[in-house]
């Protein structure tokens, strides 16, 4: 304990030093942001402990930039739970500004300021780390403003146009995170660091999450034929939980769980310690029934999908995943006749029963009324978020948000060819996940990070075939920081880091490999 008390003492001296030579820049960052989250906090109801919690918890990571902006980027990943409380301003409250959204463009002042001070922080690299996918992402985000200049010429209404600078500004946001997270993920034992906060997030969503679906189980098992018509019970409806986190849906619960589930794995074969390892095996069940009553049938698809693609690369691994269902299907089958009365799997069979009378299962017709806004706006959409004011509702007798389909509303919103170059980024990335895999599938505890970032990243794209995730935005965050892992640990590839030498080299970045690790061979 007094060794890292040590330890702690030494780095903010070190720090203190830096900051004290340059401290009227610091002072200036922090007071310019101060002004920026002013004008939003100044809209805040204070007595709200919510928006209380994430704006210090985003003051707090602003402020942590000035000593290490890596640790900045860990709250960030750690804030993820939290993208969604915020205040919304504009026509009609439509335009939100989040105490995420306010976190990271301070964290990028904070550290764009500092940069250009510090001359030993300019010296560990450039301000921002060039990619493969640059451009096709600046290709993108072109297309994605030009859609967005014609959508507000397109759409009318003060509501319609606010929507549409709200995605439009998500989008910027989006990249603006992905580049954060691959300028930051430098060596292996940053990207070892970030992978076990991103599972750490997604275990705490996991925790909220089961919690709310078990009301909604309970109700599943009472409900009336017109609630199963309605396509509301089973947890399908918002609940305190979810609402608290953002996620209006369980497909957004569905998503998040499915892209950090396979990190959770790379967290228990580093928590060495027993009692650890029986904390973390416990959050991995407890994850895995959280997805099962999303009753998500995309986020079901999803993982199916992106286990099958990992066993194909590695078929080593199949055997394992078989136990650990058989396991998690008794334990999930006695938990809901214990919680319900009734079994996991009638559960399940209820939601698919549901596919030809919901709501929610009317995916052609939604797909048809997304092909002709399509086919009316093809070249730049009707403008990013504006799908709903012009498709066509009278078909599936309700408003219809988005296309329920990634692609089809990006063509619908932002036009064909934005489509198109969206369709190249998620292949250039797939193609980056197969070199990963090729380079350190075996490699002990890096391994895990290169399969778990690829059957996460296939699970998602499959799951966007039946719903558009980035339709609630937090979702996206989350996704883009999947890729930043991918992308980073690609070039840490290509450029000798990985996989780890075996003689020689950093003795910290080495993870001795264990017999009792999951999915990692001894």
């Amino acid at each position: 304990m007094s060794g890292t008390r040590e330890r702690m003492r030494r780095a903010f001296e070190r720090s203190e030093d830096h900051l004290g030579r340059s401290w009227p820049v610091w002072v200036l960052a922090i007071l310019m942001y101060a002004a920026f989250a002013s004008v939003v906090l100044a809209k805040i109801r204070l007595p709200d402990p919510l928006y209380l919690i994430v704006f210090v918890m985003a003051f707090a990571i602003v402020s942590v930039t000035l000593f290490k902006i890596e640790w900045a980027v860990l709250g960030l990943a750690v804030m993820i739970a939290f993208t969604r409380p915020g205040v919304s301003v504009g026509p009609g409250s439509v335009f939100h500004i989040s105490g995420f959204n306010l976190a990271l463009v301070g964290v990028w002042m904070v550290y764009i300021v500092r940069y250009a001070a510090d001359a030993k922080m300019a010296a560990q690299g450039p301000l921002v780390q060039r990619t493969e996918l640059d451009r096709i992402i600046g290709t993108f985000l072109i297309l994605v403003t030009l859609a967005m200049l014609m959508g507000l010429n397109k759409n009318w209404q003060e509501l319609a146009r606010a929507r549409v600078l709200l995605y439009w500004k998500e989008q910027i946001l989006y990249f603006a995170w992905f580049y954060l997270v691959v300028t930051m993920l430098r060596t292996p034992k940053d990207l070892r660091r970030f992978a076990i906060v991103f599972a750490t997030a997604g275990i705490f969503i996991a925790a909220v999450g089961l919690y709310n679906r078990f009301g909604g189980a309970v109700e599943a098992v009472h409900a009336t034929t017109e609630e199963i018509e309605a396509g509301v019970i089973g947890g399908r409806a918002e609940g305190a939980g979810t609402a608290f986190l953002g996620l209006g849906h369980p497909n957004f619960l569905g998503a998040f769980l499915i892209m950090s589930m396979p990190f959770w794995f790379f967290a228990v074969d580093h928590l060495k310690r027993r009692w650890h390892k029986l904390f973390a095996d416990g959050a991995i069940l407890l994850g895995f029934l959280g997805l099962l009553f999303t009753y998500s049938r995309s986020a079901w698809f999803g993982v199916v999908a992106g286990i099958g693609m990992l066993s194909l690369s590695d078929r080593r691994a199949i055997t394992r995943i078989i136990v650990f269902l058989i396991l998690f299907a008794v334990v999930a089958q006695a938990l809901s006749l214990a919680y319900t009365g009734t079994g996991a799997a009638d559960l399940v069979a209820m939601r698919f029963e549901q596919l030809n009378r919901s709501n929610y299962s009317a995916r052609p017709a939604i797909f048809r009324s997304a092909l002709e806004v399509i086919g009316n706006n093809p070249l730049t959409g009707v403008g990013p978020g504006a799908f709903s004011y012009h498709a066509d509702s009278s078909m599936v007798g309700g408003v219809l948000l988005q296309a329920h389909n990634l692609l089809l509303t990006i063509a619908a919103e932002m036009g064909i060819p934005a489509a198109i170059t969206y369709i190249i980024l998620l292949i250039a990335i797939f193609r980056m996940g197969i070199r990963n895999l090729r380079a350190v599938a075996r490699e002990p505890g890096y391994g895990f990070i290169a399969q778990g970032a690829y059957a996460g990243f296939f699970a998602i794209v499959a799951q966007t075939f039946f719903v558009h995730l980035f339709h609630h935005r937090n979702v996206g965050y989350a996704l883009y920081a999947l890729l930043a892992i991918i992308v980073a640990m690609n070039r840490m590839v290509r450029e000798g880091q990985l996989p780890i030498p075996r003689e020689g080299g950093d003795e910290a970045d080495r993870t001795p490999a264990r017999a009792d690790s999951v999915w990692v061979e001894p």
